[in-house]
């Protein structure tokens, strides 16, 4: 059963979501603000966080942040925001949030979300696969350039296991959809793009520029070298 943690101020809100939480295998522990739920998580990290991004106190981002920079690996991250517009879904992923769900939610909806992105952590029981100066272990979840470990979230680790096992093919959107996040409605390709931007910055820093992802115009993305 996985430990999930469900951060929301809405106490009704909270109560019913708890409630199809559970029903789905989980685990949960409700807490109401962000100093809350970064106390939960240091008495015992959970594996998934369903994230309110509109918190008193500290936001869901900072709450986000501080649990990527504390944690490694770090639980996979759903967000949860109210309007759901681009700019708010990129400051999330910048965040290093892994999905999201808009208010208002259906519980199915949430419930799938979570199932995805549990079957992207569930992808840590893999071998160590290389290209170049990219080595990634999935077992440990743990992926290196170099000498340099990144600092990956768990859907941006499971989008380099992707490219890594598939040097030179172009992985389209759709595909990696369903392969990553585990749908195919087109209407998520926004997070393939806003965490293939992420994955690369990060390659970049490490050492590899330009980064090695890149895109093919109409196709999608394709890990190659310059």
């Amino acid at each position: 059963m996985d430990r999930l943690l469900l951060v929301e101020d809405d106490a009704a809100l909270a109560e019913v979501t708890a409630v199809h939480l559970a029903a789905a295998g989980y685990q949960v522990e409700a807490v109401g603000d962000g100093e809350q739920a970064l106390a939960a998580c240091a008495r015992r990290c959970p594996e998934l966080v369903v994230l309110d991004l509109n918190l008193p106190g500290k936001d869901g981002v900072e709450v986000c942040r501080e649990l990527r920079a504390r944690y490694q690996p770090s639980p996979g991250v759903v967000m949860v925001t109210a309007r759901g517009t681009d700019a708010d879904l990129v400051v999330g992923f910048d965040a290093g949030a892994d999905d999201y769900v808009v208010k208002p939610f259906a519980p199915s909806v949430l419930v799938a979300r979570l199932a995805a992105l549990a079957r992207r952590l569930g992808g840590r029981g893999a071998t160590v696969a290389r290209w170049q100066a990219i080595a990634v272990d999935a077992a440990a979840h743990r992926a290196v350039v170099g000498d340099v470990t990144l600092a990956l979230t768990p859907t941006e680790f499971a989008l380099l296991v992707q490219f890594v096992r598939q040097p030179g093919v172009v992985l389209s959107r759709r595909q990696l959809l369903q392969d990553v996040f585990g749908t195919s409605n087109d209407g998520y390709a926004r997070n393939v793009d806003c965490h293939v931007t992420r994955l690369r910055r990060k390659l970049e820093a490490a050492g590899l520029t330009p980064a090695p992802i890149r895109a093919v115009h109409g196709a999608g993305y394709r890990l190659s070298e310059a």
